[in-house]
């Protein structure tokens, strides 16, 4: 019987804390609505220091160049779903999070997307980045980004990247030191067909398909740590990756 009563009692006071957490969020989120909008702090987050968009930017787009303002509203006549989709609409945002605190301030964690790679359209003002899964996002106004540039007929009429086999060759160019600085150009054909133009030397590197990239790379490494340093990095103009066993030099 005594057990039972000390479980009671502890169920009790659990029920009771688990009742006034309630209450005080309850009683929080009442008073945060009941505040007047006094500001807009934007946060970007992840954006690994590169200024693709501006917080400036943001706010006017969100309040119409500011014919329609923020401050001095409401925070429970904000919708803040509806705020985080007009966000998201910016072509250069992938993700965005607003909440309100007690101080009356309208935080928004906004995510700009992160160039992987830059598509090339022969013109340079309309030029395209590709985000870590293939997405076509503008070009910046703040920063210019030091990616792997994509050229060739592939590209072409493509809004977006979905090839996995090509984001996947991006990926491992980008995340890996030694190609991310020694790898330029990536043209690719019709037929898919890759070519490469390096920072180093004159000549063109004939990877074939996206396929087969571990073993097609280790020889192209070969080629430039144990041929190119010791032949010059100008000695050939061709350098064949695609065949099976062999790296052909021309």
């Amino acid at each position: 019987m005594n057990w039972n009563t000390s479980k009671l009692r502890e169920y009790g006071f659990a029920g009771l804390g688990l009742a006034i957490i309630m209450v005080l969020i309850g009683f929080v989120d009442i008073k945060s609505k009941e505040q007047r909008c006094q500001g807009v702090e934007i946060e970007l987050i992840d954006n690994m220091d590169q200024y693709y968009i501006s917080k400036e930017d943001i706010k006017k787009y969100i309040t119409r160049n500011g014919q329609e303002p923020l401050e001095g509203k409401m925070l429970s006549s904000i919708d803040l779903g509806l705020l985080e989709e007009r966000v998201r609409e910016i072509n250069q945002i992938d993700f965005c999070e607003a909440y309100g605190d007690l101080k009356g301030v309208l935080h928004l964690s906004v995510k700009p997307f992160i160039p992987y790679a830059r598509v090339s359209t022969g013109n340079s003002m309309s030029d395209k980045y590709l985000n870590e899964v293939g997405k076509v996002f503008p070009l910046s106004k703040y920063h210019s980004a030091r990616v792997l540039l994509l050229s060739g007929n592939y590209f072409q009429g493509k809004k977006n990247l979905n090839d996995e086999p090509l984001m996947e060759l991006i990926h491992t160019i980008k995340n890996d030191s030694f190609w991310n600085a020694q790898l330029a150009q990536m043209d690719v054909n019709r037929n898919g067909e890759i070519k490469f133009i390096p920072v180093l030397g004159n000549q063109v590197i004939e990877f074939g398909k996206a396929e087969n990239v571990e073993q097609k790379l280790k020889k192209l490494k070969v080629f430039y740590k144990e041929i190119a340093g010791v032949k010059g990095w100008d000695e050939f103009s061709k350098v064949k990756v695609q065949y099976a066993n062999q790296v052909v030099c021309e």
